[in-house]
């Protein structure tokens, strides 16, 4: 399989539009890869807004300690983060708040998957931390992340990677499209109670199929929303759920 992966180092009606957006957004979750010409083409329909983003990992080398990490090394990394926010390349950005090999996550305004490591690769972390990059193209919605408001407060959300299971097959069959109708209406429910607050594909990333960003009280109710996926639960897709600070107003 092919993978695009580059390594180195949004009342009711509000809540039942953004739901209809992230279902489009997730049309073809389940199945990305060899459908993902056709997720492209739905993605262009006119009643959704839809748009490509870079989503930059930013990955903890073996042994890594934050604890070693300079003041003067961190505010180089605020100060990186910052401009891209400012430019208007970085859309948001923030780490997780667990010790995983995933330190944080960038999204990027970016024109190319390269146009976007270059831009990662400038950040003091990798430059001079030892911290690698891996770039996946994401598809999403458009305007419903945007720039933290100022003074910056810190807000958890609960990111999660979707990752091919071991019940995955690029085969199209009555069985799957049926798992695709009970993972699109699993969708929708969890938007429509606005506890599911972005979500999309990948294009061409391997093992990666998608994200859900969920905005709850803890990451257990965000793990039992991920497990409840028909997807999920049918073992054709993994869920893999971080504690992700955010600037509020980041996200809805």
């Amino acid at each position: 399989m092919q993978t695009n992966v580059i390594r180195r180092g949004r009342p009711a009606d509000i809540l039942r539009s953004r739901a209809a957006t992230l279902a489009a957004a997730l049309i073809l979750i389940s199945s990305m890869g060899a459908a993902s010409n056709s997720y492209q083409a739905n993605a262009q329909e006119p009643k959704y807004e839809m748009g490509t983003f870079y989503m930059c990992l930013l990955i903890r080398p073996p042994n890594f300690s934050a604890a070693n990490l300079s003041q003067d090394l961190v505010k180089e990394h605020l100060k990186h983060i910052q401009g891209l926010l400012a430019s208007g390349k970085g859309v948001i950005a923030g780490p997780f708040a667990d010790n995983t090999r995933v330190a944080g996550v960038f999204v990027l305004n970016a024109s190319s998957a390269e146009e976007a490591r270059a831009i990662e690769e400038a950040d003091p972390f990798v430059k001079t931390a030892g911290l690698s990059v891996e770039v996946l193209k994401w598809w999403a919605a458009k305007g419903i992340m945007k720039p933290p408001p100022q003074p910056l407060k810190q807000k958890v959300y609960y990111l999660t990677f979707l990752r091919r299971g071991p019940k995955w097959t690029p085969e199209k069959t009555p069985e799957t499209e049926k798992l695709q109708a009970e993972h699109m209406a699993n969708i929708n429910a969890m938007a429509k109670t606005g506890k599911l607050v972005i979500a999309g594909p990948f294009e061409n990333a391997g093992e990666y199929a998608g994200i859900f960003v969920f905005k709850v009280d803890t990451l257990d109710e965000a793990k039992q929303l991920a497990q409840s996926d028909p997807a999920v639960k049918a073992g054709r897709l993994v869920a893999d759920v971080h504690p992700w600070l955010l600037g509020e107003g980041s996200l809805p």
